[in-house]
């Protein structure tokens, strides 16, 4: 029993075998209560290797086991360990294509961070690494096995080698053959046209003699670009106009192709991850925005029980249903400033959107004067603005004697200054003081009062709010003078009127930097002014432009807002402020400096631009320009109050309110409403403010009128 034994005990060492069972049980089970007794070591885990653990753990098992019971084996083998290894390699990397469902598998893999740093998660990667692997192996299972693979590659070399060489060969021919085709074209086409009826041949029409050519030249020629340069002179023979170069030069401006087509492709996108299919079909790119017009697809046929699809007409997008997705839209395209507009252009069957221009540009004023569109309107005998560029890139010219007012609104910082300044130097390039003068209106006594001195202006510039009711007095008088002549001449309006008498009329210009601060200290008198103006001014030659940072109900009311039909809104704080100016949404997501929406009887919906930028040196060359001209003399424009016998009384005599039966109107007002306000008596006599202030105090004195 004890030979047995022995003999048993020889060939099989029981002592060895107990300790590595031992140490491989103590092993797995400190794994095991580190696995779930850890929270942090099982984050670990997954976020290491993964999966390829096990790879891993399987691979050092079986090389330990070797090394116990086998070490020799390893020492002669290690070609075969050394490939095992680089198969478990390449399987940990065939881990990384698989994903979790959530946390560090979802991100990397199931192999980990370590196993993603092999592929990446691409599978051409992995690919390439299992090529590599298969190679390594071969050459350290099969050591010969580098000459096959040379001969393989010499193989290869001579395929790739032959095949460029037949495919330039053939690409030759396919050129030849091109251009022989397109010639043969060419010359069909011309014979074509030299046979169509009424048409002469080339080669028989006359010789024009060479002394012949100069005077088709010059009568046929297009003129110069710059609609200034084409009259240098006034009607009066005295004033000359400033020159195109007084502006500074266009800037150029390169657009991002590129990203233009990363951004179509980005729209398409974002709208088909919900179910809303387009085509981009037509894209402008303007100086700060981009205008993509969107066809919408058709819906996907649905797919019935059977598996075929059903036999319904296919059915279009819904445009409601792009519009709902500006918010996608804009997290897609990382920009909150983007418009959807339903029509972009009269006409056209596309859903317009507008999106910020990856690489911005400006719009100088010089070249919108270029612009032919800007030249017509100075032709024709308009008042030229240049106001800046679409948001297709096309100039936006205005004649502001058609529009016939203009209102312009914003926040600080939007760019309305800059707007104004653009407004007068357009009309200071292309008019002279004999046939434009203006009267301008600045509370804030910096943005328009550089411009005194030029021979334009009827009366310095108005910074004190007192003086503006007088002067808005005195225009009204000019008016009704003006209607007066006409009347007398039988004509309509200042065209007519100029066209036949001697003495033409010249345009009035009414240009008020900070409307709120006047209606702020004018009130309802100071609005009635600006609506008269508004109502009769257009036939008489008077316009306005009328400007403010503040627009709220009170001071855009809606009696002037109806007949100021032009408005030009830049960024605002709120949408109420948008929808004062615009009566809509849409200027509270605009991008500032110089980014606006225009709202005019043109266009039935507003239409973005951007602004034109004068730099100041521009401005004090013009108005240098203007300040040393000596001209003729201009005829005088009166705009002194004229004393009436009907009309508002004088507030500084309030004793004669008092004598008549306003003050017992007042008092039957205060007993049917003990809460009377000022504004109230202002409204219902059609009196100043200080009038109806002093008869609100009178009325408290006297206890009808009762709250402060």
């Amino acid at each position: 029993m004890s030979t047995a034994t022995a003999a048993f005990t020889g060939g099989f060492n029981w002592f060895k075998t107990g300790i590595t069972a031992g140490v491989l049980v103590a092993a797995a089970m400190l794994f095991a209560v580190a696995y779930l007794a850890i929270p942090d070591f099982q984050d670990w885990l997954m976020a290491s290797l993964g999966m390829g653990w096990v790879v891993v753990a399987g691979y050092g098992l079986a090389l330990l086991l070797a090394l116990v019971y086998l070490p020799t084996s390893v020492v002669r083998g290690w070609r075969w360990w050394l490939a095992l290894a680089v198969v478990a390699i390449a399987a940990i990397g065939a881990l990384t294509l698989w994903r979790g469902d959530s946390g560090a598998s979802y991100a990397y893999g199931m192999a980990g961070q370590w196993g993603y740093a092999l592929t990446g998660g691409h599978l051409w990667m992995w690919l390439i690494q299992l090529l590599g692997a298969m190679v390594i192996v071969s050459l350290l299972l099969v050591p010969q096995a580098w000459k096959g693979y040379l001969i393989a590659g010499r193989f290869i070399g001579i395929a790739v080698w032959a095949t460029l060489v037949y495919a330039g060969i053939g690409a030759k021919y396919v050129a030849i053959g091109l251009a022989l085709a397109s010639v043969a074209v060419v010359r069909g086409a011309r014979r074509l046209v030299e046979m169509r009826p009424g048409r002469v041949p080339a080669s028989a029409e006359p010789k024009v003699p060479p002394a012949q050519p100069k005077e088709p030249k010059n009568s046929d020629a297009p003129e110069p670009p710059a609609a200034p340069q084409k009259v240098s002179i006034s009607r009066s023979g005295g004033w000359q106009l400033p020159p195109l170069d007084t502006l500074a030069p266009p800037e150029p401006h390169q657009m991002n192709g590129a990203a233009i087509a990363d951004m179509t492709e980005e729209i398409k996108d974002a709208l088909a991850e919900h179910g809303v299919y387009v085509d981009v079909e037509d894209v402008k790119a303007g100086p700060r925005v981009i205008k993509f017009g969107l066809v919408p697809g058709y819906m996907p046929q649905r797919v019935g029980k059977d598996g075929d699809t059903t036999k319904q007409r296919p059915s279009r997008v819904r445009v409601g249903d792009i519009t709902k997705r500006q918010k996608d839209l804009a997290l897609a395209l990382k920009s909150p400033y983007i418009r959807i507009i339903e029509t972009p252009e009269p006409g056209e069957g596309l859903v317009g959107l507008e999106v910020p221009n990856p690489t911005p540009g400006k719009v100088l004023m010089r070249s919108i004067v270029e612009a032919p569109e800007f030249s017509k309107i100075v032709e024709k005998g308009g008042l030229a603005f240049a106001l800046g560029e679409d948001a297709g890139g096309q100039s936006l010219a205005l004649d502001l004697a058609a529009m016939p007012h203009l209102l312009i609104a914003g926040a600080t910082g939007s760019g309305k200054s800059v707007c104004i300044n653009s407004l007068v130097a357009s009309l200071l390039m292309t008019r002279p003081p004999d046939e434009l003068r203006m009267i301008m209106v600045d509370p804030k006594r910096v943005e328009l009062t550089p411009f005194n001195g030029i021979p334009h202006l009827v009366m310095p510039v108005i910074v004190e709010p007192d003086d503006v009711q007088p002067a808005l007095r005195g225009l009204i008088n000019e008016m009704s003078r003006r209607y007066k002549l006409m009347e007398e001449m039988g004509v309509r309006n200042i065209a007519g009127y100029n066209a036949k008498a001697d003495e033409p009329m010249c345009f009035l210009v009414l240009i008020v930097d900070e409307l709120a601060d006047l209606m702020m200290t004018g009130g309802l008198e100071v609005e009635q002014q600006l609506v008269r103006l508004a109502q009769l001014g257009r036939a008489a030659g008077i316009h306005m432009v009328l400007a403010t940072q503040r627009p709220s109900v009170k001071v855009v009311t809606g009696l002037l807002k109806a007949n100021v039909p032009a408005r030009v809104a830049f960024a605002v704080a709120s949408q109420v402020d948008s929808r004062v100016i615009l009566d809509g949404a849409g200027a509270e997501a605009l991008m500032g400096k110089g980014d606006l929406l225009l709202l005019n009887n043109d266009f039935p919906k507003a239409r973005r631009g951007q602004g034109t930028l004068v730099y100041d040196d521009e401005m004090d060359r013009l108005v240098d320009f203007w300040r040393n001209q000596q001209g003729p003399l201009l005829p005088p424009i009166d705009l002194t109050e004229e004393d009436e016998s009907e009309g508002d009384p004088d507030p500084e005599n309030i004793d004669d309110i008092y004598q008549g039966n306003i003050l017992d109107q007042a008092r039957d007002l205060a007993l049917r409403n003990p809460r009377l306000t000022s504004a109230m008596l202002e409204r219902r006599f059609k009196v100043r403010k200080s009038i109806a202030d002093e008869l609100i105090e009178e009325l408290r004195g006297e206890g009808l009128v009762i709250g402060g």
